[in-house]
């Protein structure tokens, strides 16, 4: 079916072109029009100010100033006589716009705010019955617009074509803005039609493919009902369109000039983002995993879960990218399901092969905290693989736990009676708020590599990490240093009572295969347990600041 013929199975009736032109006054303007054409041919100036202005109105009323331009080239182009074969090529192009006027959207062909306002006008003075107006954003259309106006304008013209096509004939389907879609379901029951309209909503989000790459809209939406929240078509639409959520990290108020540069940027930026949302499906994602070891008792505890993407076309792309596009495009859930799960099978795998007691850390979101799922997730994904409670730790910054403490509270109860390990992470770079470290219970307190790094030289790092250190000891935590990276600093966080660590003196963050090797490597077991501090891979970087965590 082509667009034309779903959007015909969409559309009302309405008010034929030549009554709402007359309505509009537009024929003196199309006479205006011919009047000027025929004086400039009389080489009258006064010909120039009439056409000039007349074209002006009808360009502001129609939308239509590129369609108007020609007319003007046809009108100037006509021997200078009689008036009425001017007139008349006005009136027809008049006529001819019966498609191209403000009741039709140029891009999508479907119709626009007034139609849609009519059609609502007319079915609540038919009955009372409850109805729906359902408002759909295509969010991306700005973005896209921003480096590739005419890729934005086939993207809309695709979804546009996509909504009509899942959206029940009978529907009125409008577009009421740029980038703004409206459904009328009329006389349906209401929660009927809300579920209609999660079901459309949900189908139109799925992946497009446009010139050869995909895209996977980004939407909001919102519904709102006749009577209860407006009475006509104008304020059940602005209503509407004022319950939908602002993006993320949009500020309001603020006007940026568009380079090229940032052209460009947005273009990337965009893509990173689309290429995101498949990357799981793709298969494009891994784990690595940093060993964390305790020096004191001479052993290796386990690791921490770091995610690793690796795109077709740009290779490695570093965390520090990546992650946060990950949690601004709400896709935290979702992408930490998929560690968790990875995590739990390489610790499986380690303990079915020679490497027992191994413990791997995967670090939550505050997104996830959210889920009212999350412990029946994690149990079973243990269950799925086989693995006991005790083998499996959770990381946490300051920051995500402090989100909703009440629930924060009850659901580490429940994690620790199941017998899953809970550390606070990166503690001090958040809002180090001491009464939650001291009411929630962690088994872990992680110092943030801020104040590990140079503490051999820092008297304020010293201060504080030993301040930390003491805080752990009171509260019986685990403390461990992170992101050490050279000798020196271990001896001096070692002669302050730590003694766990994590970071690049020991090793970087390693594949499943290669953590295997080195957790039963005898010899570097060997020196472990002599209380050495450089392994036998020992290797000092400086891309910790990469090493970001989901």
């Amino acid at each position: 079916m082509t667009k034309a013929e779903l959007i015909a199975g969409h559309a009302r009736p309405r008010t034929p072109v030549a009554a709402r032109l007359r309505a509009a006054g537009l024929p003196a303007m199309a006479a205006g029009c011919a009047l000027g054409g025929w004086l400039i041919a009389k080489d009258a100036f006064a010909g120039v100010v009439i056409l000039t202005a007349a074209l002006a109105l009808l360009g502001i009323i129609l939308g239509e100033q590129i369609v108007l331009a020609r007319w003007a080239e046809e009108i100037l182009g006509q021997p200078a006589g009689d008036l009425r074969e001017v007139i008349g090529i006005a009136a027809a192009r008049l006529e001819a716009l019966d498609h191209r006027t403000t009741y039709t959207h140029p891009v999508t062909g479907l119709p626009t705010r007034e139609p849609l306002c009519e059609t609502i006008a007319a079915d609540v003075a038919a009955g009372p019955p409850p109805r729906l107006l359902g408002v759909i954003r295509f969010v991306d259309f700005d973005r896209l617009a921003g480096f590739d106006h005419a890729l934005a304008n086939r993207a809309l013209e695709q979804f546009a074509c996509r909504l009509v096509s899942v959206t029940q004939a009978g529907r009125l389907v409008a577009q009421v803005d740029r980038d703004g879609f409206a459904i009328w379901f009329g006389a349906v029951d209401i929660e009927a039609a809300r579920a209609e309209f999660q079901a459309i909503a949900y189908v139109t989000g799925h992946e497009m493919e446009i010139d050869g790459g995909r895209i996977t809209p980004a939407l909001e939406i919102s519904a709102v009902s006749f009577p209860q929240q407006g009475k006509d078509g104008l304020t059940l639409l602005l209503r509407a369109t004022a319950a939908l959520s602002r993006p993320e990290g949009v500020e309001g108020g603020e006007v940026r000039l568009l380079s090229p540069h940032t052209a460009e940027a947005a273009r990337e930026q965009f893509m990173l983002e689309q290429d995101l949302a498949q990357a799981i499906a793709e298969d494009q994602l891994t784990m690595v995993f940093q060993p964390v070891v305790d020096l004191a008792a001479g052993r290796m505890m386990g690791a921490e879960a770091l995610l690793r993407w690796d795109h077709p076309l740009l290779g490695a792309v570093s965390p520090a990218r990546f992650i946060p596009v990950v949690e601004a495009l709400g896709l935290s859930e979702r992408y930490g399901l998929w560690v968790l799960n990875a995590a739990c099978r390489e610790a499986r795998r380690w303990a079915d092969e020679g490497a027992v007691g191994m413990r791997v850390a995967v670090n939550l979101s505050a997104r996830q905290l959210l889920d009212p799922g999350l412990k029946t997730k994690i149990e079973r994904t243990l269950a799925r693989h086989g693995l006991g409670a005790e083998a499996l730790e959770l990381e946490l910054t300051e920051t995500a736990t402090m989100a909703d403490a009440e629930r924060t509270f009850h659901l580490f109860g429940e994690l620790r009676a199941m017998g899953v390990s809970l550390a606070v992470d990166d503690f001090g770079s958040g809002y180090s708020s001491l009464s939650y470290l001291k009411n929630l219970p962690f088994d872990k307190l992680k110092i943030d590599r801020e104040f590990v790094a140079q503490i051999d030289q820092r008297r304020d790092s010293r201060a504080i990490c030993r301040a930390l250190i003491e805080l752990g000891r009171g509260l019986d935590l685990l403390v461990l240093a992170e992101g050490v990276e050279t000798e020196a600093e271990v001896a001096c966080l070692r002669s302050l009572g730590c003694h766990v660590f994590q970071g690049y003196h020991f090793s970087r963050p390693l594949s499943g295969e290669a953590f295997l090797a080195l957790a039963t490597d005898a010899e570097w077991r060997k020196r472990l347990s002599a209380g050495a501090q450089g392994p036998p891979n020992t290797r000092t970087h400086k891309h910790h600041a990469e090493e970001l965590t989901l």
